[in-house]
């Protein structure tokens, strides 16, 4: 089984194929991926398409039999409707959980409303997935705080660090509510991830959507190529997701 923790429906994939996913799992049966958390693309760019791309992500995932399993976003900058909408997402949408993407947002993960709806995963057992390895508002040790300040809120380092923060990261991996979703990374920094984290808090993903390119064979062919032991792999693959989709 592979779960792809990190893919987006890409503005580009809106504008050539109207709502309809076909072509797009299309790329994710060419590799054998079973399902995919999807973010959004439009609703993480400006603020006002925000509640209509959450929407579409929902009726994406009803024409994909849930293969597509669809994470909604809220922009802190929305102050009191941001909490609103982020429990329309998870209550109403049916969502699987939250992503933010700070530094494309534009909002620092200090803002009180961060707080707020952190509080909300906690309430519904919501993940919460971040853009996380760029300055200045998305650097790991930034999101990692929100992982101390909130312990009963799964967060999701969805990039564990890029190519140059991921040492960072890793400081943090004792952390029982941050999970690593290794994307972007290197194959050595794969590796040493892979001994470091906890393998039942490993995740892939490979940031395939954004535009039409293929990415996921290049973010397979690393994750295969890595020394990493097989029970690992198999934990990182998709049974942690799977047993994470299980329990909510």
């Amino acid at each position: 089984m592979i779960i792809d923790c990190h893919t987006h429906w890409g503005m580009v994939w809106q504008e050539r194929d109207r709502g309809d996913p076909r072509r797009w799992l299309a790329v994710l049966d060419r590799h054998l991926i079973n399902r995919a958390f999807v973010f959004g693309h439009a609703n993480l760019d400006r603020l006002d398409h925000c509640r209509e791309d959450n929407e579409l992500l929902r009726r994406l995932s009803d024409a994909s039999q849930e293969r597509i399993l669809p994470i909604g976003t809220v922009w802190l900058q929305m102050g009191a409707e941001a909490v609103n909408e982020a429990r329309r997402c998870i209550e109403q949408l049916g969502m699987k959980g939250l992503k933010f993407h700070p530094w494309l947002q534009g909002a620092s993960v200090t803002s009180p409303v961060m707080d707020d709806i952190c509080r909300l995963g906690a309430e519904y057992r919501a993940p919460i997935f971040f853009h996380d390895g760029t300055p200045c508002y998305s650097l790991s040790e930034q999101i990692a705080g929100l992982a101390l300040r909130f312990p009963q809120t799964d967060i999701v380092l969805a990039h564990s660090g890029l190519l140059w923060n991921w040492r960072s990261a890793l400081l943090y991996a004792d952390l029982p509510n941050l999970w690593f979703c290794l994307c972007g990374v290197t194959l050595r920094a794969m590796e040493i991830m892979a001994r470091t984290v906890p393998p039942t808090r490993l995740l892939w993903g490979s940031d395939f959507g954004f535009g039409l390119a293929d990415t996921i064979a290049y973010r397979l062919e690393l994750a295969r190529r890595a020394c990493i032991p097989d029970p690992t792999r198999e934990l990182m693959m998709g049974a942690n997701a799977q047993r994470w989709l299980e329990s909510r």
